[in-house]
Parts: C-alpha cells; structure tokens; sequence
C-alpha cells in the first residue's frame, strides 16, 4: 500500500483555508493568545475557550465541539479575543460540519465509486477503510487519501480535487515511491 503525500497535504490546505467564521481585519494581542482563554462572539457572549495555539491556528472548544481558525479570524474586545459572528451562527455552522462529516462517514464503504470535485469523472474505487482515511483503488495503484478529502456531492462521494490535480498527485507520489 502506498501513501500518496503531495495530494493529501493540497488538500488538507485547502481544507484549512474554509473556517467556520469571515475573517476580520484586527487582531488581539499576543497574550491573549494562551490555552483556556475565553472566546467570545461578535455580540460579547461567550462562545468558548482556546484550546491550542500551533503557529497561526487557534483551536477552540465549543461545547462539545471545535473549530481552528487563523489568528486574524479574531478580534479584540474588551473582555478579550472575539469571533466576527454570533454565537448562534458559530454553532449552526458546526452542527452543519458534523452533519456532512456523518454524511461522508456513511458514504465511504469499500466499493463506493469517488468523483472528482465535480462529479464528472470516477477517479477511485474505496478499496478499505483506513484509521485515518480510506485506501483507494486507482489506475495506477493503491493510494491513501485522509477523512478531510472527501465530501458528499450530489452525485455520490467525491474529493475536493478536480481530475487533472488527482491524476497528477498520484503520479507524483507513484514516481516518489518508485524512486525512493
């Protein structure tokens, strides 16, 4: 089984790139960057806590559930870093985010067919079910694609990529394998 690297990193970007909430322009401080933080919406109501800083993403809890979001994804308020959206937006997005993640789960069974982006080409075949993603039958061999790269179109299971940037992110990793 080979591991497709190129391919899944584009896509977790660009995955990283959608957040839950618009981005705003100010940004707070530095110090108010630190796990345990109160998050706050753009009304003043408390939304959650910061749970992790890495780099430019902050990782907040909301309730039972998170998000990670840029830093310029915040605002400073008096009572401390805000979200540039209400409280009540923030948790509808999230339940719609578990809600397609269910979706995904349910669809993604060895023998489903996966579409590009577009759901005019069958790119793969699910050959199993990885812990963190599936196998794919292509083509061109067995590649492992993560949990994130899949989404339900409305023709059935798809990635979020077009078929020219799979076909070329699997051969990148076919020649990477093969090479080293």
């Amino acid at each position: 089984m080979s591991k497709l690297s190129g391919l899944p990193a584009a896509l977790f970007l660009g995955c990283a790139a959608v957040t839950a909430v618009p981005a705003v322009q100010a940004q707070g401080p530095a110090a108010s960057w630190t796990a345990g933080t109160k998050v706050y919406d753009q009304n003043g109501e408390e939304v959650g806590r910061i749970v992790k800083v890495v780099g430019d993403r902050i990782a907040v809890g909301i309730g039972a559930s998170g998000l990670v979001v840029p830093k310029d994804a915040f605002v400073t308020t008096p009572k401390g870093p805000a979200l540039k959206a209400s409280k009540d937006k923030i948790v509808a997005v999230l339940k719609q985010a578990e809600a397609d993640a269910a979706a995904v789960d349910g669809a993604l069974k060895p023998g489903a067919e996966v579409r590009s982006a577009d759901g005019a080409a069958v790119l793969a075949t699910v050959k199993s079910i990885a812990p963190q993603g599936a196998v794919l039958a292509t083509k061109d061999g067995n590649i492992t694609m993560p949990r994130a790269a899949f989404f339900l179109s409305k023709k059935g299971l798809a990635v979020k990529v077009n078929e020219k940037q799979f076909v070329d992110g699997v051969r990148a990793a076919r020649a990477g394998k093969q090479g080293g």
